[in-house]
């Protein structure tokens, strides 16, 4: 959100250091209306994978291993990791084709069609409000 004046740091002896290893979330995910689509444990998920993630978006997870890391079933993590690559945010390789563990890959945020800014630059005043909604 754009400021008009520089925000003042609150606690400056805790102003957070990115360091080599740091964990990144494309800020996409709520400009494009995905963060308000997703259930409770499909967010846990994929900040637990970004959070686990290479430069690349990729880890590689058990499900009984993550039952352990997060407050949730391997039930409800199967169905987020299934909500998940069908709103095209992850991609998941099982490791064979009987397994329910594999590779996970965090996928670049796509604008939605709807939300697309227009090329030229300008828009009527409709389709700004339609793009608030």
């Amino acid at each position: 959100m754009p400021m008009s004046r520089p925000l003042s740091v609150v606690l400056p002896d805790r102003v957070r250091q990115i360091v080599p290893s740091f964990a990144w979330i494309d800020r996409r995910l709520r400009q494009c209306g995905l963060l308000s689509s997703m259930t409770s444990d499909e967010l846990g998920l994929y900040v637990f994978l970004a959070l686990a993630a290479d430069r690349d978006g990729l880890s590689c997870w058990r499900l009984d291993r993550m039952e352990r890391e997060l407050p949730s079933d391997i039930g409800p993590l199967a169905r987020a990791r299934a909500g998940l690559v069908t709103k095209d945010l992850i991609a998941f390789a099982p490791w064979s084709r009987r397994s329910s563990d594999g590779t996970y890959q965090l996928l670049s945020i796509e604008p939605r069609p709807e939300t697309a800014q227009p090329r030229g630059g300008i828009s009527s005043l409709g389709d700004t409000l339609l793009r608030m909604r």
